[in-house]
């Protein structure tokens, strides 16, 4: 008689495709993330609220110190845009230094990266007149929002939640400005890069500083394919189930449901909860290289099992 906690074939079938479903997910989202050389989780990351926010924060690099020049100036507004121009424009000449002694560039290819240099530079300052205004006009907004988020009355939960949506707003601002000056100095770089001759273009490229963002990219990308991957083959299936659920845990938690102004995400709550359910399964033996895996163990241990019986009889 079978038992009332037996499962039919039919759940078997559903678990099984509800397991390749998942795995197609993550690992096309792997597959994008490793193909788009401009794929980044900045965004992400940045957007991130909550409590937990600062430690999601602190992997997002600070765009030629915009937070510290920007966001923490004590400076008056227009100061504090300035310095940060002043500072984009003295890091693109010192990368056109470096750009310079690392091909070894002669003369003539000097006098034309410090011209794509000038041209460059010259639209940055177009680019800051115009939106002069707006940056001042953040740098006053935030300035504002810190001193009322340092008020005691900034506890009161209504306080707390306009904080909150003023700094969501402030940061989509920011980012959308930074957004444009990291084209235009993927612009001022490829410029640079066309200077160079055959045989120069065929020497290593300059050194890139690794960053925290980059080391979370490359571990973000390699975990979802290999969540993906694993869950596809049915190998090591719990550990796949465990590890996906964990990363889309770190997801549900940056935009926290208790959050007014939290993204929606439903979508990853329901997926976590599905690799859940899927872990307390053998779904990998069903369909999965996990059935080869636990008869090999499993005969092994038969087999050492066997020679012990023999070998005390």
């Amino acid at each position: 008689m079978p038992s009332r906690l037996s499962i039919s074939v039919a759940t078997v079938v559903m678990l099984v495709l509800l397991r390749l479903n998942i795995g197609w997910h993550f690992f096309s989202e792997g597959i994008k993330h490793y193909t788009d050389p401009h794929w980044t989780s900045e965004p992400t990351l940045r957007a991130a609220k909550g409590p937990l926010a600062p430690l999601f924060h602190a992997y997002v690099p600070d765009f030629h110190r915009f937070d510290d020049l920007i966001h923490a100036s004590t400076e008056n507004d227009s100061h504090a845009v300035q310095s940060w121009v002043d500072q984009i424009q003295n890091d693109w000449d010192g990368h056109r230094q470096q750009f310079a002694q690392h091909y070894a560039l002669n003369d003539v290819q000097q006098a034309q990266t410090t011209k794509v240099l000038r041209q460059y530079q010259d639209k940055l300052r177009g680019w800051e007149a115009d939106n002069h205004d707006a940056l001042a006009t953040h740098v006053h907004e935030w300035q504002r929002k810190e001193t009322t988020r340092e008020r005691p009355a900034s506890n009161v939960p209504f306080q707390k939640k306009r904080i909150a949506e003023k700094q969501s707003a402030l940061n989509a601002e920011a980012n959308g400005w930074l957004a444009e000056l990291k084209g235009l100095e993927a612009d001022y770089h490829n410029a640079l890069v066309a200077v160079l001759d055959g045989n120069q273009r065929n020497l290593a490229a300059m050194p890139h500083q690794t960053t925290s963002i980059d080391l979370v990219d490359d571990v973000m990308t390699y975990v979802i394919l290999g969540i993906g991957l694993l869950l596809l083959l049915g190998l090591f299936t719990r550990l796949a189930c465990l590890t996906g659920a964990v990363f889309l845990l770190s997801v549900v938690l940056m935009q926290p449901f208790w959050v007014s102004e939290a993204l929606p995400t439903y979508n990853q709550f329901v997926e976590m909860f599905a690799l859940l359910a899927l872990a307390t399964t053998v779904v990998g033996r069903w369909g999965g290289l996990d059935y080869f895996l636990h008869n090999l163990v499993t005969g092994s241990s038969r087999s050492m099992k066997g020679q012990t019986d023999v070998s005390k009889s």
